[in-house]
Order: C-alpha cells, then structure tokens, then sequence
C-alpha cells in the first residue's frame, strides 16, 4: 500500500475521532444547559409579583436540592441564594445582572456551569431565576473520551496498515502473476491466451487487455518474419546470377563483348535487388503508418505513365478526373508502378489506365484500373497472382520475365492504406484494379 494511500487513511481517522469527540462533548453540554434550564423555571414558578410590581417569593420550596442549585433575583437583589463559595456567589450575581438585559444567559466558571432565565411580567424583565451545576463530571468523561478515542485511532491505524497492505497484496497477486505470464509467453510463446473465463472476475477486462497486446506483438513479430523471408526469397534469384557472372568472369578471359554482358546482366542484377529491397521496405513503412497523407491520384497516375518502361512501344493511354485520396503521392506511385509494369509486359499494343469511383456515381472508393490486351490472366490463377513469388503460367514465359512479387506487394501497399487490388474478370486481356479510400 502506497504512503499516499496510508496519509489518506489516517485523514479520514482523524476527522472520525475529532467528529465524535466535538458531538460528544456538544451533546454533554446540551444536556446539562437543559437541565438548568428546566431548574430556573421551576425556580421561577416560585415568584410572586403584586400589583405595585413587587416581587417576592411565595413560598420555601419543598425540593432542596432545587434551592441548593439555584438564585433568585429581583431588582438587583438576590432575593434567595443557593449555596456555593464566594466565586461561585459572585459569578451567579454577574450572570442575574447580565439576564437582566432579556435573554436566557449561559456561563461557565471554575466547573460550574450557570444558567441565567429572565422573568417577564408585561413585557418588562421582573426577575431572574439563575440555576448552576457543576460540569466536572462531565469535562472528565470528554477527557476520557478523547484520549479513549485517540488511542483507538492509533490502534486502528497500527492494525489497519499490515491488514490492508496484506489485502492488496493478495488481490495483486493474479496481476503480477498475468504479467510475469504475458512476459514469458511475448518472448517464448505468441500463441499464448488468457482468454475471457477468469478464475478472478477483477481481472477480466486486464485478461482482454494483455490478449490484445500479445496480439499486436504476435502481429508485428509475424511481419517481420514475413518480410525477412519475402527479403531472402526475391534476393535469392538476383544474388546467384551476380555470384554466377562474377565467378566466371574471374575462372577466365573472355571476349570483351561477352564481358560486357556479363557486366550488363550483374548491373541488371543489382538494380532488380535495390528495386525488391526498396519496394518491401516501402511497404513495411506504410504498413506501420497510421496516419496516411491526402494526394491527387490522377496526378500519380500521370507520374507513372510518365517513366519509361520495358517496352517503349505499347501505347499507354490515360483517362478519369482528379480525385483526392486518403495515401501519400509516393506510395501511390509504389503502388501503380508494378501493375503497369506488369500490363506494358503482357500487353499486345496497347495499356489504359482509367481513374474514376467504384460505383460510378462519385461516391465510394477510388479505383484505377490498369487494362491491357494481352494475354490475361487465367481464372483459376486470379487470387493466386497476389502471392508472393506466385508467377502464373504467363509469368513463366522467357519473353515476360519477373520475380512474382510486384502484384504482391501492391496489394500489401494498398491494403496498408485500407484500399485493395483485386484482378477482375474479363473475356479478353487483364484488368488489375486498385481501391482507395477517398479522401
């Protein structure tokens, strides 16, 4: 338990005890002042005023006690007087004197406590009864009171602080247990789950929490792995010719056409592998962004269209308004690069890029379909095109070279974006379409 917890404790005690002994000692106080009370009209019941406004007592009171404990005053004058030492004769004349002015007086002096009634005849003060008692009995049970009820506190916090630092000790105990699990199970087992039935109800919602964590960690570790055997994979391929043409080159002299084309295909070779490594990293990072820009999809698609590509003579044409989208221009052009690569690739003469909405009706996701007049692509093989290293049975075809990731990735990349690339089905030709949400 905290020592913020424990100060806040022992507030709350402090007020408790000071509480108690402020109404106690009030409550004491009340019943005397109302037992005194009581005595002066009693003792004022025993006045007689005559017509001249006289005032004398009717009669010796039979109560004793009652005469003992009370003053009678007419006009200044004590006309009867309890009993009492001379400190407490002169505190009752100051108390009458002060009644005299037509309110009920109250004073306390060496232990006694005075009470002072005016007597009223007409209107006019007459007389003042005044009744005393002593308070000692009554100081002393708020002493004992008070030290009685400081000790409690203090045991109460003694024994408080072990009781309650045992109890949250006990109802953490299945956290930290949670936690050291959900510790081991991240570095050791992603597989792992709490689940929802609990033995602890309490600790439920931090179940669903951990769940969730281990999750994400699960996620990331999962893309990783993904990305570095997807790096192993499309490197593999690049990385032997480059080893091939080099070895050969050393082995012996050759003739300084045949050189070239060596050095042409390692250059060739190299550029492939910055190619794979900058797209996968690219999609990666997208992949963590969660916050994408706003671009102007019609302008990416002119960037594009813009590059030279593998076969200078298919004609690429270019249709649909600018749209804005929820996607950086860069990832976009990521994005497109691949799919026109691939449509000038297997193109017969011709490749359209139309941007426009997926309904038609300017509401909805963006699209931009990438057609061509090539070869299409099979049915069975439409889902199978977006597997990494999946390269159709067009794919293998020497005249279409490729590594089988660029309808991959783009889709990784739109997907990181809420968008999507999907192949649709047509009679002649491909059409490979993009999704993105509009900005």
């Amino acid at each position: 338990m905290s020592l913020v917890g424990l100060l806040v404790i022992a507030g709350w005690v402090v007020v408790l005890t000071v509480t108690f002994n402020v109404v106690l000692a009030g409550r004491l106080a009340a019943s005397v002042d109302d037992t005194l009370l009581a005595r002066a009209q009693a003792a004022s019941g025993t006045l007689e005023v005559s017509a001249s406004g006289q005032v004398s007592v009717q009669e010796a009171s039979p109560d004793t006690d009652l005469d003992a404990t009370t003053w009678l005053y007419a006009g200044g004058t004590a006309l009867e007087r309890g009993r009492g030492g001379d400190s407490v004769q002169h505190h009752a004349d100051v108390v009458a004197g002060r009644g005299m002015g037509g309110t009920i007086q109250r004073s306390t002096e060496h232990g006694v406590h005075f009470v002072a009634l005016p007597v009223r005849v007409g209107g006019r003060v007459v007389a003042v009864a005044v009744a005393a008692a002593s308070v000692t009995s009554e100081t002393s049970a708020v002493r004992t009171a008070r030290w009685a009820s400081t000790a409690l506190a203090v045991l109460v916090l003694l024994g408080a602080y072990p009781a309650l630092r045992w109890s949250a000790a006990r109802a953490l105990r299945p956290v930290d247990a949670m936690a050291r699990q959900a510790s081991e199970w991240s570095a050791h087992a992603l597989s792992e789950r709490f689940g929802r039935q609990q033995e602890h109800q309490e600790v439920v919602v931090l179940a669903a929490s951990l769940d969730d964590l281990l999750d994400r960690i699960s996620a990331v570790v999962r893309h990783e792995q993904l990305l570095a055997a997807e790096l192993s994979h499309e490197l593999r391929t690049p990385l032997a010719r480059i080893i091939a043409e080099v070895d050969l080159l050393r082995r012996r002299p050759r003739p300084p056409e045949v050189a070239a084309a060596a050095h042409a295909a390692i250059a060739a070779s190299a550029e492939e592998m910055d190619q794979i490594i900058e797209t996968l990293l690219t999609a990666a990072r997208a992949e963590a962004t969660t916050l994408p820009g706003v671009s102007d999809v019609r302008a990416a698609v002119d960037v594009v269209v813009a590059r030279p590509t593998s076969r200078p003579g298919i004609r690429v044409d270019v249709a649909g308004p600018s749209l804005s989208v929820s996607a950086e221009s860069a990832l976009l052009e990521r994005i497109l690069a691949p799919l026109l690569d691939n449509a000038t690739r297997f193109a017969t003469t011709r490749v359209t890029v139309t941007v426009g909405t997926e309904t038609g009706t300017g509401v909805g996701p963006v699209t931009v379909d990438v057609a061509d007049d090539g070869c299409g692509i099979p049915a069975d093989e439409r889902d199978r095109v977006f597997e990494p290293g999946f390269r159709g049975s067009s794919g293998t075809d020497p005249e279409h070279p490729g590594a089988g990731l660029g309808l991959p990735l783009a889709r990784r990349l739109a997907r990181a974006v809420a968008g999507d690339v999907v192949a649709l089905p047509v009679e002649t030709g491909a059409i490979v379409r993009v999704l993105l949400p509009r900005a």
